[in-house]
């Protein structure tokens, strides 16, 4: 059973949940336990309290607090047990604090709710590759790679051979990025820039994508979502790095690519600027911002608007 989005009853829990974003997270912990009801009042009620302990559990990991993720995550899994995400959600925390059998247990519990759920079977193979299974890693990986419809398979082959290098924190986003799946890292990074970004303090937000790719360099949507903060602020030589090594990493990265491209063009460099987004509607005509971009050109002036010879992909 998968999450659903939050119930309009979600809206009991906002100021347990505006604790949360503040901050202070033991205070909504207890403000929400207040909040829920005695077993068997309202399934609906309980579902919403357990997606609001969920969305505490997301800010606590965002402001780098497993121990009080987990604690969330345990009091919503009280209250909806059967919630195959909540499982998977508790199985990455406690792999990012390395704690690898409560990891374990966890996921392959959401595997026993949803035998389907791509995102764990992913996540068990890349650990059996951390303790040593790399051939049992592998045929798992493989198989979800045939199974996956809408597989970027460049970006999966890479992500294959950083695992055989043991470089887990670049397969693993590679990985990820090839399946088009959610990566909380990303989640998180995102979360937090729109929050600082909504506050005003934009150059913390900026700072604060900057030190998520100094942690995290494999992780080839960091680096885009750095480059397009970058682009925002006028800073066009970093941004240019940025959503170049994103490509690096992911040569298939359409959206990457196209961005680069209105780096390119604010540089006033519009051959180069055309030739990323001929690469792009060469692999994918109907891309909607390339297009876009392309259109625009055409308008400006009849020769831009030709599509430019094939340029040779980042990789």
């Amino acid at each position: 059973m998968s999450l659903r989005p939050l119930p309009p009853e979600g809206s009991t829990f906002e100021p347990a949940l505006a604790l949360a974003r503040e901050g202070r997270l033991d205070e909504a912990l207890a403000a929400l336990s207040g909040l829920v009801r005695p077993d068997g009042e309202g399934r609906r009620h309980r579902s919403a309290a357990a997606l609001a302990f969920a969305h505490v559990a997301r800010v606590a990991e965002g402001m780098g607090d497993p121990a009080t993720a987990v604690r969330a995550l345990d009091e919503a899994l009280r209250l909806a047990p059967r919630y195959a995400d909540l499982h998977y959600r508790r199985g990455c925390v406690l792999l990012a604090g390395q704690q690898r059998p409560g990891a374990r247990a966890a996921l392959e519990r959401a595997l026993e709710i949803n035998p389907q759920y791509v995102a764990a079977r992913l996540e068990l193979a890349l650990l059996d590759a951390r303790e040593g299974r790399l051939g049992e890693s592998m045929v798992t990986l493989r198989a979800l790679g045939e199974e996956h419809r809408g597989l970027e398979p460049r970006a999966f082959q890479q992500g294959l051979r950083s695992l055989e290098r043991a470089d887990w924190d670049e397969a693993g986003a590679l990985l990820k990025s090839a399946m088009r799946l959610s990566d909380p890292m990303v989640e998180h990074a995102l979360d937090r820039h729109r929050d600082l970004v909504a506050q005003g303090e934009h150059a913390r937000a900026l700072h604060m994508l900057r030190e998520a790719v100094a942690a995290h360099p494999g992780y080839p949507d960091l680096h885009y979502l750095l480059g397009c903060s970058e682009l925002e602020a006028g800073l066009l030589d970093d941004a240019l790095a940025s959503l170049a090594r994103a490509l690096e990493l992911h040569p298939d990265y359409h959206t990457a690519r196209v961005q680069l491209a209105r780096a390119l063009e604010a540089l006033g460099d519009l051959v180069q600027a055309g030739e990323q987004v001929a690469l792009v509607l060469q692999e994918d005509p109907a891309h909607p911002q390339a297009q876009e971009l392309q259109a625009r050109w055409s308008r400006r002036s009849p020769a831009r608007g030709r599509r430019a010879a094939p340029a040779r992909k980042a990789s």
